[in-house]
């Protein structure tokens, strides 16, 4: 696999939200990225050890939502997690326009 940049130039930080909060911020996010014809997008989720279960329910629900449905509508064509699981780079496909 190709290493890219260390870190891509937009980023969002959606640990401490809720989950539909950062649902809803994330998909403004890559429609942004994808306006401003950005390849990726750094997601900030924390590794999860903050809440009451102290288990990643974020990071869980954004993986779960960039492999579905809204993720492939809003461009996303892979992740990898990074910074020992506190978040997510997330590749967008092509953004030009026809």
């Amino acid at each position: 696999m190709a290493h890219s940049d260390p870190q891509p130039a937009a980023e969002i930080d959606l640990h401490g939200l809720r989950v539909d909060q950062a649902l809803r911020r994330l998909g403004q996010e890559l429609h942004a990225c994808r306006q401003r014809r950005e390849g990726r997008l750094r997601v900030i989720t924390g590794r999860g050890w903050g809440n009451i279960t102290q288990t990643p329910v974020l990071r869980h629900s954004v993986e779960t939502w960039l492999k579905g449905p809204e993720g492939r509508r809003h461009g996303v064509s892979g992740f990898e997690v990074v910074s020992r699981g506190g978040a997510l780079d997330v590749r967008l496909g092509s953004t030009h326009r026809a």
